[in-house]
């Protein structure tokens, strides 16, 4: 169920699909081949083949269309909705625009500008669709392949996830990635008690789920509730930023020492 289908994106992106299949084969892309050794793609590698078309027909060189596209998939967020980015010239520069903030793939004169939520509708159809087929399907769907048609959701449609994501838990109540980031939604919805609940329910499953944790940590401090935090941090200390956080808030309850420590930890994972 994971993705969107070669002859679905063909459509979306007007590209032929033996040209997709190539762009598969470089690495640029995400695809994976499925059970059925068919590729399935993702909203992200939509975006990719779309900017690709884009550079191509504006005359950029193939040796530097691939530094572009490159540079694009390392901009590109893996785990958050995609509809407030465009994709667009300015300054003679490809960018990427989220709202104030603005990222620099690659220079490149070309001369294109779309936005990304315009795509995003049109794939989010098909998202809704796969949503509506698996709940209609006389077929088990897994809770790997709810949790998957969430991700998709996300991207495109992210106030459709949680009902996908909530199918994955009713399917497998151990699904810990299910309960993290319907933890998330709900903390981005500033429904923090919701969060709370869903973030412990992950780690009652899973009790070293880092990501779990480190956000119940974020949630917690945000709260002002600081040893609960401490304790959620130090859960997830395989995050550099679970350190950072820690040397912050230990330094609020003037415990240098442990500061001083946490900083430290900090310093020598980002710079491993």
């Amino acid at each position: 169920m994971k993705g969107y289908s070669t002859s679905e994106v063909s459509d979306l992106v007007n590209l032929p699909p033996d040209v997709i299949r190539e762009y598969a084969r470089t690495g640029l892309l995400d695809s994976r081949h499925q059970k059925s050794k068919h590729y399935r793609f993702s909203f992200q590698d939509i975006i990719i083949l779309r900017t690709a078309k884009e550079l191509n027909e504006s005359g950029v060189t193939k040796s530097h269309l691939s530094k572009v596209l490159l540079k694009l998939k390392e901009q590109l967020p893996a785990h958050r909705s995609l509809t407030s980015f465009a994709i667009r010239v300015e300054g003679g520069e490809v960018v990427i625009r989220d709202n104030d903030e603005l990222f620099n793939p690659e220079s490149g004169q070309v001369l294109f500008d779309f936005t990304i939520s315009d795509l995003a509708g049109e794939v989010a159809l098909l998202s809704r669709q796969a949503f509506h087929e698996a709940e209609t399907s006389d077929h088990v769907v897994c809770s790997d392949d709810w949790f998957d048609l969430g991700v998709d959701l996300e991207a495109v449609s992210p106030a459709d996830a949680p009902a996908a994501y909530l199918k994955a838990v009713e399917m497998d109540p151990q699904h810990s990635d299910a309960y993290t980031n319907l933890g998330r939604l709900a903390q981005e919805a500033e429904e923090y008690e919701t969060a709370e609940q869903y973030y412990r329910s992950a780690l009652a499953v899973e009790p070293q789920n880092v990501l779990a944790a480190f956000n119940l940590g974020t949630l917690l401090e945000d709260l002002g509730k600081t040893d609960a935090a401490i304790e959620a941090y130090t859960t997830a200390a395989s995050f550099a930023d679970s350190h950072h956080n820690l040397a912050r808030l230990y330094e609020l309850k003037g415990d240098h020492l442990m500061a001083e420590r946490h900083l430290q930890t900090y310093k020598k994972m980002i710079d491993s």
